[in-house]
Parts: structure tokens; sequence; C-alpha cells
């Protein structure tokens, strides 16, 4: 081994440095913003500070405020708030459940108050301003099993147990050793920046700045969000079902087909409700509208929705707003050239009112169809007239939006919004992102429907969810109702899609360090095969075969 390397630090600088030096060795030699540079890129493979330099070498730093650097820092703060809170209260329990209004939503084993609160983040600060290393050790799987079976972390256990590998990867921060399905910060002082606040029910949100200013947003309380996400981890905590390793065990024992099963049954009985709600309200309602974000099962849930109405004597029509789009000549592009089709001004919202005036007053329409492949509106279908019992509903992305239907009074309209809010983690301190749930849903989806690469998905995923924030989310508090359209078994079969798209993703590719951090997290399910699907399942809607294609 040289006693000696180069590394080219961001195409700007060339050092010459000791073999064996860590990246965080060299971010300290260099006159940069120590506190900004969370991990860095070598080959394109996204590694910690604590990676031992043994060759010449290309570095690329990544920040905390971009998107990689980001999901890397609120598993730091995860591990600071976990850590802070076994300090002040010994082995209480705390669970890190979902995400939620740009925070995780979390519960203690203990009556929470705004002092408890308070000293927990007195304590995170003070960890943090220690500087503390978080230290990363590889243990054998029974070693591993042996340390959360004192900790009384069966779910860890059971992970454990289930996996193949002989050996894990585990972090530690003062005597406490955990694992987290992402890579880590080498060191506490870097997570300078979160908030804690009590929700009325009793949790406490863990907030982090946003990617798009820095900032750390206030908290907005949407309690029916907030209800459904309690409800349906109610539900799956009645079947015994809390974790990964819980629906593995299902898998292994062979059950899966009913526990499909029960998650179609309980999502049908949602749909339901809304049904009888909006033949209740016949005479006032008009229109029905979805929305919600990327890959959340707009489709699906519309054209399910309308087979329930229809059975109660009601003639349902369904719009997709995704027929409106202009003509790609037309369409809208963002600062690197690229159409974006997740904004309002991409849909010929003219053009919608104009339909949705004549249907409701029983004029002949000729309504559009969409091109994706051509990028163009075409009229393939004879005009259509509603009759006395017709009903409207609109799925698409900004069905919230007073403005894209702003032809039709606010009290003639129904609006429903919907997301996969998953009750299911990893164990207590890994929960899994919705976002990252949708994000995997859309990968199968437009690979196989709209003809897009891994690589092509992953890069647009960014304006995607820009394009949320912007035009989704802040009109959650419009809906009248919130649907949940997660399925717990869901990642189990889109596993078996979304592996061999990721796989083909080249090293060189933009994507692949984000395709290698879903496919490690994808590792912990066991595969769930498509043929115990129903044709109304919802997740058919993306990986194929629904009835309502």
């Amino acid at each position: 081994m040289k006693d000696t390397i180069v590394v080219n630090i961001n195409n700007e600088q060339r050092l010459v440095i000791k073999s064996g030096s860590t990246i965080e060795e060299v971010v300290k030699s260099l006159n940069v913003d120590y506190d900004s540079i969370i991990a860095a890129l070598i080959n394109n493979e996204i590694v910690e500070l604590s990676y031992v330099l043994k060759e010449d070498t290309f570095i690329k730093f990544i920040k905390t405020n971009e998107r990689l650097g980001s999901k890397i820092y609120r598993s730091g703060l995860k591990f600071l708030y976990v850590t802070a809170i076994r300090e002040l209260y010994g082995n209480t329990k705390v669970e890190l459940k979902h995400s939620l209004d740009k925070g995780i939503y979390t519960r203690l084993q203990m009556n929470v108050n705004e002092k408890v609160v308070s000293d927990i983040k007195a304590k995170m600060t003070e960890l943090s301003n220690k500087d503390l290393k978080i230290g990363k050790i590889t243990a054998s799987r029974k070693e591993a099993i042996k340390y959360f079976n004192s900790m009384e972390e069966t779910e860890k256990v059971l992970n454990y147990t289930q996996m193949t590998s002989d050996t894990v990867t585990l972090y530690t921060m003062l005597d406490y050793y955990n694992y987290f399905y992402s890579l880590m910060p080498t060191r506490t002082g870097i997570l300078k920046y979160f908030d804690l606040t009590l929700t009325k029910d009793g949790g406490i949100m863990l907030q982090y700045p946003t990617t798009y200013d820095g900032k750390i947003p206030p908290f907005t309380h949407l309690d029916n969000v907030l209800e459904v996400f309690n409800n349906y981890g109610k539900w799956a905590s009645m079947l015994n079902v809390r974790y990964v390793c819980d629906v593995n065990n299902i898998v292994i024992n062979g059950k899966i087909k009913e526990f499909v099963e029960l998650n179609e049954i309980r999502q049908n009985e949602d749909i339901s409700e809304i049904a009888n709600y909006i033949e209740k309200n016949l005479g006032k309602i008009k229109l029905v509208l979805i929305a919600g974000p990327s890959s959340s099962g707009k489709t699906t849930t519309s054209r399910k929705l309308a087979l329930y109405l229809k059975s109660k004597g009601i003639n349902p029509f369904v719009i997709s707003t995704d027929d409106y789009f202009k003509n790609r000549s037309e369409t809208p592009k963002n600062d690197k050239g690229e159409y974006e089709y997740d904004i309002l001004e991409a849909i010929d919202v003219k053009l919608f009112n104009e339909c949705l005036t004549k249907l409701l007053n029983k004029e002949p329409v000729k309504l559009p169809t969409y091109n994706f492949i051509t990028g163009e509106k075409e009229y393939i279908h004879e005009s259509i007239v509603l009759t006395n019992r017709d009903l409207i509903i609109i799925e698409g992305l900004h069905t919230l939006n007073e403005e894209l239907t702003k032809s039709i009074n606010r009290e003639n309209k129904y609006k429903i919004y919907i997301s996969p809010f998953t009750p299911l983690g990893l164990d207590k301190h890994n929960h899994i992102s919705t976002v990252d749930l949708r994000l995997i849903r859309r990968l199968v989806r437009d690979y196989r429907t709209r003809g897009y690469s891994a690589s092509d998905t992953l890069n647009n995923w960014k304006g995607v969810r820009r394009s949320e924030e912007k035009y989704i989310f802040p009109y959650q508090k419009e809906a009248d109702k919130v649907l949940n359209t997660a399925l717990i078994y869901e990642l189990g079969v889109l596993k078996t899609y979304a592996m061999p798209i990721l796989q083909s993703i080249d090293i060189k590719s933009d994507g692949y360090k984000e395709a290698l951090r879903i496919m490690t997290f994808l590792k912990y399910f066991l595969d769930i095969p498509e043929s115990v699907l129903p044709e109304t399942a919802l997740i058919r809607e993306f990986v194929g075969g629904s009835y309502f294609e």
C-alpha cells in the first residue's frame, strides 16, 4: 500500500494525503464549512465520513441541505432523540411511528407534557454541543440478537432472526447501540437544528429543517390526518401486525393470502363509508374531488368509489385531470429545461372548466384522452351527456385547489385527500417513510406504463417532491375527508418488481446512490407473489393486472 495518495475534491482541488486517512480528516484539513458536510460520494457511492481512503480517489462532499444529506441528518437526529430519552428516563420505550407534516410523529411509554418535551430538547442540545462521536461497529448476528434481547426490543431480535447475513452494522452513542437502515453522521455536533412539539394527543413531533430553505416549518395540527394514521395503526395492532417482521412471519406461515384479503376488506369499508355519505348528500354534491401526492392510488380509488356508488343506483362518471395536460409543446419546463407535469400550469384549466360546466348543464361534451407517448390530447371517444342520477368524480394532483374547478361553487364539491399512511415500521426506531413508499410505487408503475427507466424516475423525483410541497400539501386542510390508501403487505409485492428495475441502474448514473439506499431497505421484506392479489386491489394500479385498467 502506498504511503500517500491523491484525492480530487469536487473537481476543484487535488490533495496529497496520507494513505489510511478518513474523509473526515480530509474535511478538517480544508477551509470549508465543516458543519455542513455530512457524507461523501466515492465512485458515485455514498459513504460516511469515517470511510478510510486507501487509493487515489475522487470525492464529492454531500451537505446537510441536499436530499441525500438530509436523510442522513434525520437518521442522526432520530438516534440523538432516542439516546436523549434514554439518558433522561432509562429504558422508557419510545416509538418513531410515521412521517407527518415535515416531521416524525413519536410516542413515549409515559405521560408527556410541555416540561417533558422541554427536558428532552435540552438534553438533545446538550449531547449535540458535546460533539459526541457516533461510532460504527460490525457485530455478529448472534451478538446483536443477545444485545437487543437485553434491551427488550423484540422486533429487532425478530428482524435479525429472519435475516440471512452473519454480521450486522450497529451504531453507538455513549454506551447505547442502535441500528438505522440509512447511513449516519459521525458526530453529534452536526445535529444542531431541530425542534420538538407536543401534539394534542400527547405525542411528540420531532422536526427538522427542510431541503428547500433550510428552515424548520411550524407544525400544523392536521387532526384528520393524524386520526387516520392512529386508527389504521390500532387496526394493524389488533391483527398483531406492527412491524415488518410480523408481515414476514405471515408469509413464512403461509397465511399471506388471508392477510391480503383482510387489508382489502378494511380499505373497501373505508370507501363504502364515503359512498354512503355521498348518497345521503347527492342533491348537494355535484363533484367528488380526489387528490393526493404522486402514486397515492388516485386512479384505483376513484374507480372503486364509482363501483360502490353504482351499487346504490348512482351513475358516476370519472375524469382524470391527467387527460387535460397541455400538449407537450405547451408544457411548462423547469430551469433545467425539463418538462414539469406535476404543476397546475401543466393542465389546461380553461378547457377543463368549460367541459365541467357543459357536463353539469347536461350538454354533450367530447372529452380528451392524453397520450403520454406522443404528448398530445386525443379525442377518441364519443360525446357524453350526464343524466339526473349522474355524478362527476375527478382525480388528480390538484383537485383540492379551488383554482382547478373555479367555475363550480364550493358547496357542490366533496373533497377527498388520499395518501398511503402506513403504520408499519422496521422496528420502534425505524418507521417506513410515506415518501419512500410512494417512490417505490412510482418506480414500478412508470417502468411498466410509461417506459421510464429507474434513472428517469429517480432523477425526476426531486421535482415531483418540490411540486407536492407547493401544490399538494398546503391544500390538505381543504379536504372534507382523508382516506388512507396504504396496504400493510404491499412492499413485499412491490419488492419483486422494484429490485430488478433498480439493479439495472448504471453505477455512473445520478440515481445509483438512491437506488442502493432503496434496495438496502427492501431487503428487509420477504417476497409476496402478485398472484395473491385480487383484481381490484389498489396495488395493481402499479404492478399491473388491475380490473380498472
